[in-house]
């Protein structure tokens, strides 16, 4: 990874500085400071949610795109870390055609962006920079959708600022993963091996992708890769055939060595009925609510293919995963679904699952705009698991 330097002009290896501040692309030495502002930053919600990217923040960087810069925020006279984000390039489908697109997320501000107008409208000038260099039009990125204050920040148009374009509201199921298990589903034959094909695979999820806004394209090599899939192995995939075509996929993706949702408070109404709930959490199926301080034991639904209207084949891999997960230790099976999508109202009707809604926004500079403009209707659905 690049570094930016002091001289106050961005280069290929360099840094960023304006008035008291000074941008950096992290590195091996620095990425820790990443790590940092990960575990001190939570997502404020009814449960409020540290993402820690534990042991190597770029271990979990790679996942999400070929392309990554993690940056860091320090103030100068003393050194201080105040601040980041981490832009990321990857190949998508958009209106049905490969196409370089970026994410921008991972944003953190201690104090809060309220308090950090002047350091959010410097990262973005940085930011910009970046952006100048690499391949991308436009980006995406996901908001918690009654996190108002920060959606009213971004959206107001700000100088020096992308515009920030809400297109619809996301969807991450969390699914009790003995619920999942125990779900009554058509007999429906689903394979987990460990010898399947993935050029075979890798052609079925290109050929479904092709039909959502933003979903990864997943080649063969991209499957294989130790980086872009890590902890992913052959025997995570589940598939339902049609003869000898694959009818239905979906994998099982456990990232917990090297991402992780740790608890880091629950909203007050929670966390007085949290003793109840763990009373009789068994009797519902339930896993019990962890203490403040303990990870989530959860793993992603990713890599789905299943055709629109085939709500049995989908049930039916997220029985089999449920059942696998429960095999590992897992309570909680997790899946990013666009709002408007029929799986997502089916799921929440034959599942007590937690919902949480996201808005998913593009994002783009003046160099962006007609790209933005040509978007369609298509529902989206990026990759959630690396988001």
């Amino acid at each position: 990874m690049a570094r930016w330097c002091r001289s106050g002009s961005v280069r290929d290896e360099g840094c960023v500085m304006s008035a008291n501040l000074e941008f950096e692309l992290a590195t091996a030495s620095t990425e820790g400071d990443f790590r940092q502002l990960l575990r001190e930053n939570a997502l404020a919600g009814n449960i409020n949610l540290l993402l820690t990217r534990e042991p190597d923040a770029f271990h979990a960087a790679a996942i999400s795109g070929d392309h990554y810069e993690l940056m860091l925020a320090y103030r100068q006279n003393p050194r201080q870390l105040v601040g980041g984000g981490a832009r990321f390039e990857l190949d998508a489908y958009v209106n049905g055609d490969i196409t370089r697109i970026g994410y921008l997320g991972e944003l953190r501000v201690h104090g809060g962006f309220q308090k950090r107008r002047t350091l959010l409208l410097e990262a973005y000038r940085a930011m910009r920079k970046r952006h100048e260099a690499g391949n991308a039009a436009a980006y995406i990125t996901t908001i918690i959708s009654d996190n108002k204050s920060t959606r009213r920040l971004l959206e107001a148009g700000l100088s020096d600022m992308p515009t920030y374009q809400p297109l619809e509201e996301m969807v991450t199921l969390t699914i009790p993963a003995r619920q999942a298990a125990k779900a009554r589903t058509p007999s429906i034959q689903v394979e987990q091996d460990p010898a399947i094909r993935i050029d075979e695979l890798a052609e079925r999820l290109s050929a479904s992708g092709r039909d959502y806004q933003f979903h990864p394209v997943w080649t063969t090599e991209t499957l294989l890769s130790p980086e872009r899939c890590r902890g992913i192995s052959p025997s995570d995939f589940f598939v339902v055939r049609d003869g000898d075509r694959i009818q239905g996929a979906l994998c099982l993706w456990d990232q917990r060595a090297f991402k992780q949702s740790v608890v880091a408070a629950y909203s007050r109404q929670l966390a007085r009925a949290r003793p109840f709930f763990n009373l009789v959490a068994p009797l519902l199926r339930q896993p019990r609510l962890p203490p403040p301080g303990q990870q989530l034991e959860s793993a992603f639904l990713s890599h789905l293919s299943v055709d629109p209207d085939d709500e049995a084949t989908l049930l039916a891999l997220v029985r089999k995963a449920g059942e696998s997960a429960v095999s590992r230790g897992i309570n909680y099976i997790m899946l990013g679904l666009a709002g408007r999508s029929r799986f997502c109202e089916m799921l929440q009707k034959r599942f007590s699952c937690h919902r949480y809604a996201s808005m998913i926004y593009l994002v783009y500079w003046q160099d962006g705009r007609e790209f933005a403009c040509k978007i369609d209707d298509r529902i989206p659905h990026p990759e959630m698991a690396i988001l």
